[in-house]
Formats: structure tokens, sequence, C-alpha cells
């Protein structure tokens, strides 16, 4: 309802004003997607991702008023008590006075999210298809200058009009809500978290992925043998006992998938064989092929399917990493094995007080004022194994 005229509201172009601020400057844009309307994106009318600072609500919409789609929000809601994302469209009036008819692949919000739906976003730090397409800036080679070029000249146009000119752009950047390119650094994939103001790609991958991991424990937890296995399955995940650690064929297998997952991702971004620093857009978990077959021990010993834990378009990705560089402890990685550990060490601490000392959280960007980066001090958490091997042996 628009609080000036007490009707309802007739379309998107009115409704983004009256959105809270919080969903108004917190934004992206995508050019180039995958989704059922993608005829009606392109470069000089890209698609809107509002999204709350903690990811728990994300809107979007197409910003062509003239093409098919224009004036359905679409929304992504995450529910901690049950630890599902639900999908929700919405058809304005406008739309419906136009007799709008959205096919029904376009309605079937699980063609692409799932049946236990999840957002799709890749993994940091590339999100193909998005404008800072990588690391949230335009760097200076080929595919940042043209994609740069085209987001200049939809600032100068398309952006102060339509659906557009309700979003608040915040200051301090020519490429705003990006990341200036003179702040990019061709050597390094790590950013100043103090910047994150101009990285919204990598601000909604990092709270979705914080969302992500609790409804990733839930269908770990329904595996039938997880229950029975927890402790051990834990305790092997922090390395409480000495192990050989997971099997080097089940390592090779894993890296032949990251292979072929980072080359079509490649592929996407727009790379060619002859682009320098071709490797600087390689996808971060290739590092972490040990780390993610011990994760792929755990949901196979936990019987549990976990073809759709990444939020990859792709069945059975890899892509998991959020981009916070938090998973080193006394010279072992836990990276992308943190999360779970974190989560199942909170339920288990919900359930077993004895375990609660151990589950200490860290924020990631204490006095940033961020509403994610919430990490387990897996010091602490190393210090369970006691507990752990108590409880396996009284199993």
């Amino acid at each position: 309802m628009n609080p000036a005229t007490g009707l309802p509201v007739d379309s998107i172009r009115e409704l983004v004003p009256l959105l809270p601020t919080e969903l108004r400057e917190n934004f992206t844009f995508v050019y180039d997607s995958r989704s059922p309307f993608r005829s009606s994106i392109s470069p000089g009318y890209p698609r809107v991702i509002l999204f709350t600072s903690d990811a728990r609500l994300v809107l979007t919409f197409i910003g062509d008023e003239q093409k098919a789609g224009a004036d359905l929000l679409e929304s992504i809601s995450f529910d901690d008590q049950t630890a599902t994302f639900t999908l929700k469209s919405y058809l304005l009036p406008a739309a419906e006075r136009r007799g709008t008819q959205i096919p029904p692949d376009a309605m079937n919000c699980g063609r692409c999210h799932g049946a236990d739906p999840r957002p799709v976003f890749d993994s940091y730090p590339h999100w193909p298809g998005f404008y800072g397409s990588v690391l949230d800036t335009f760097p200076r080679d080929r595919i940042g200058s043209e994609e740069q070029q085209r987001y200049r000249q939809f600032l100068a146009g398309a952006a102060k009009t339509g659906v557009y000119q309700g979003l608040i752009f915040p200051p301090g950047s020519p490429v705003s809500p990006y990341l200036n390119p003179r702040h990019f650094r061709e050597t390094s994939i790590e950013i100043d978290a103090k910047i994150l103001s101009f990285e919204p790609n990598t601000r909604l991958g990092m709270a979705l992925t914080e969302l992500n991991r609790k409804r990733i424990y839930r269908k770990l937890a329904a595996g039938p043998d997880f229950a029975a296995g927890e402790t051990e399955l834990l305790a092997e995940l922090l390395g409480c006992k000495h192990s050989a650690g997971p099997d080097p064929n089940a390592v090779r297998l894993i890296e032949q998938q990251l292979d072929r997952q980072n080359s079509e991702r490649r592929e996407r971004l727009g790379l060619r064989a002859q682009d320098p620093r071709l490797s600087r857009d390689d996808m971060q978990e290739l590092a972490f092929a040990r780390e993610i077959a011990e994760i792929d021990r755990v949901a196979k010993r936990a019987n549990a399917d976990r073809s759709d834990w990444s939020m990859a378009l792709e069945p059975g990705s890899w892509a998991l990493f959020d981009g916070i560089l938090s998973g080193i402890y006394d010279g072992k990685s836990y990276y992308l094995k943190e999360d779970l550990i974190f989560e199942m060490l909170a339920h288990l601490s919900e359930r077993e007080p004895a375990f609660r000392p151990y589950f200490v959280v860290n924020d990631a960007f204490a006095g940033l004022g961020r509403s994610f980066g919430h990490r387990i001090s897996l010091g602490d958490a190393r210090k369970s194994c006691r507990l752990l091997r108590r409880a396996q042996a009284q199993l």
C-alpha cells in the first residue's frame, strides 16, 4: 500500500522509493542472466537485486519496463527456525493491466533454485553476468574495460530513470555501488574489509553463505546415518585424532571436478586462453581440494544428499567459498570445513551443555557494523576433542 495515496502499489517504479533504506542502498546489477527472463535483461537495462544487510530478504526485478517480466517482483526470504529459503513472486497491478502472461517455466522457481530452494549465486571472488564481476570492480584488462564501459553508459542513462531512480547509490566511487577500479590490485584477491560498502557482490555472497550453511546442516542432519556418527564426524573435521586424511583418490576426483567447474566459470566470465593473468580468475576452491574431500566424506558417511549444498546453479558444484579469510588455525587449514564445524558444534552445544564452552563465536568484521561474518573460534572448538572422544566411547 502506498501511504501517500492509500492505494495498492501499482508498479516497481512506484514501489522502490517506498522500500526501507536498507534495501535501497544494498543492491547489485545483473546484465547477463541465466534466469527465464534472460531475454529481458541487458547491459543497458540490468536486473536489480536488492537485499537486507543480513540477506534474510532479497528482492529482484528487471529494469526494462517494456520487456516481458516487467513489474514482476520476486523475493527470497530465510526462516531461521526451519533453516529454509522461501521464494515468492508478485505480479503488480501495472503488469496485470497490460495483460502480462508469465510463462509457466518462469514461475517455476524450483527449475533453477531446486526442490529445496536456495539462492543461485556464484562463490567469491567472481560473479559472471554481474556488474563488478571480478572482485566487485572493473580490472584494467579486456573484460574489465568492456564491462566498465557498459556500466558507465548505464550510469549516464537508464540508471537515472524508471525503476532505478529510487536506488541509493553510495557516494565515493565513480562506478558506485562498486569499487573504484583505482583501488584494485592486480596481484591480490584480498580486499580491505573497510571498503565493503563498495562490494555489494561480496557482501551478498558472505551473508547468503552464512544462511546457506544452516540449510546445509539441516540437510546433513537429515541423513539417516548422521545421528549415530555425529560426534565422530565432528571430531574428524576438527582433526581431533591423527589420521591419514581423505583417500588420495578421493582428493584427485575432487581436483578433477574443480578443474571442470573452474573451466566452466572462466567460460562464463568470457575469458580466452590468450588472456593474461588467467590464474587470477580461478575459483578459490581449487586450493581446498583436500578440505572438500573431507566434507564429501562426511556427507557420504551421513548418507546425506549434498548435490545442492552449493548456491551455484550447477548440481554437485563445490563453489562454497564466501571470501572470509579465517580458516587457518595452528598451521592447519579448516577452510570450507569451518562452516560445517560451526553448525555441528552449535547444535551439539544446544543439546549438550558440556559442549557450550567450546562454541565461541568470533566476528570477522568486528567494529564495522556488519550483520554477517560470524565465525567459530577454531582454537576453542578444538578443545572439545576430549568430550567428543568420550561421547564416541559411550556409543
